[in-house]
């Protein structure tokens, strides 16, 4: 056990992923809604909507990837190693600051469906705050 790290820094280390990931995710959302909302004629209150919407869809969809495949459909022909392949956004997380020194193996991760649900809270997050905190209403 000594070159393993103790389980509270470890899922220190997985929800810091986690987060760093989700802020990157509303970063780029943000962003991307932006210059659609502005060329549209949308201004902030069509990037708050974009967020609602989107940040919604997201969290039903994330929500339905995190349940358990049931007994009945496991395959037991599955000849896969269990590793799980990394994105290329998820990839260029891994470079920004914090994770290139505290970063995880993909396997040792958050499942993409758990960092997805965390991003669409932030997404939502980020949505009500623009509506409660800096009053963007339609």
């Amino acid at each position: 056990m000594a070159g393993q790290p103790r389980p509270a820094a470890f899922r220190l280390r997985q929800a810091l992923d986690a987060l760093v990931y989700a802020i990157a995710f509303v970063t780029v959302f943000v962003a991307l809604a932006a210059v659609v909302s502005f060329l549209v004629g949308g201004g902030w209150v069509g990037v708050k909507f974009a967020l609602f919407f989107v940040g919604f869809f997201l969290f039903g969809l994330s929500a339905f990837q995190l349940r358990p495949t049931p007994p009945w459909k496991k395959d037991e022909n599955d000849t896969s190693d269990g590793e799980r392949d990394e994105t290329r956004f998820q990839a260029a997380v891994q470079r920004l600051p914090p994770l290139g020194r505290y970063g995880l193996a993909p396997d040792d991760r958050l499942s993409p469906a758990a960092k997805l649900f965390v991003a669409s809270v932030a997404v939502l997050l980020v949505s009500f705050v623009m509506e409660a905190g800096f009053g963007i209403v339609a």
